[in-house]
């Protein structure tokens, strides 16, 4: 039986969408679905509320079909640590509320949740069904909040704390090969930061070709509900 394939990129403000947009070209290219991963605020001093060319460019996405994922609230306090890593149900519920009231004034609004790096605590997972949200996913797999199914399926991620470097690239392709081969379903990510460097996006799209080429078929996070 086949497994499902899964692209996400993260890190989405008005520094990286033109890089954004040159990888969807490629992956439409190769009829390979990208869910988008957005949070209302990144890196301190930039807003979605504040950037209408950002905005304007996010609903033209959505209108597409491109499943949008909230991406946590504020990526600037992680630190060192991912925001939704280890916060209990309180913490998370304070978040959770900013973020979509933030998003939803905005005309934004999904049921998908995944925090910053996949990390998510159990506090965090608790909570999420209050706020909407039917499916979420970490880095252990997807959760379907709706039946509490839980499909275990490793993520690779590139950049957004994880490695960039081109031994790293090189076992994520080796890993998504490997992984569809068996039936698995692969989840890729990156961090839309990374998109700068040419090399980057063609091991990226080498290791979403090369998992489809293996057995894996194209789908986006919606499947799972």
């Amino acid at each position: 039986m086949s497994g499902k394939l899964l692209v996400s990129v993260s890190s989405i403000f008005h520094d990286t969408v033109e890089h954004v947009d040159a990888l969807l070209a490629k992956l439409d290219a190769a009829d390979i679905p990208v869910s988008l991963l957005v949070a209302p605020h990144i890196d301190g001093s930039w807003h979605l509320a504040k950037d209408k060319q950002v905005r304007t460019w996010l609903k033209k996405r959505c209108d597409e079909g491109r499943p949008l994922i909230l991406n946590g609230f504020d990526k600037a306090v992680q630190g060192r640590r991912a925001e939704f890593a280890s916060l209990d149900a309180y913490e998370a519920r304070l978040r959770l509320k900013g973020a979509t009231r933030q998003m939803s004034s905005l005309g934004f609004e999904t049921p998908l949740f995944a925090p910053p790096r996949w990390r998510m605590s159990a506090g965090t997972l608790s909570v999420l069904p209050e706020f909407g949200f039917t499916l979420a996913a970490s880095t252990k797999g997807i959760h379907n909040l709706r039946n509490q199914d839980f499909y275990a399926c490793r993520n690779l991620s590139i950049g957004e704390g994880f490695g960039a470097a081109s031994w790293w690239r090189a076992g994520v392709i080796r890993a998504a090969e490997r992984g569809a081969a068996r039936g698995n379903s692969i989840r890729l990510s990156i961090s839309a930061r990374n998109l700068r460097d040419k090399k980057t996006v063609k091991d990226f799209v080498g290791a979403a070709r090369a998992a489809r080429a293996a057995g894996a078929q194209p789908a986006d996070y919606a499947a799972f509900l």
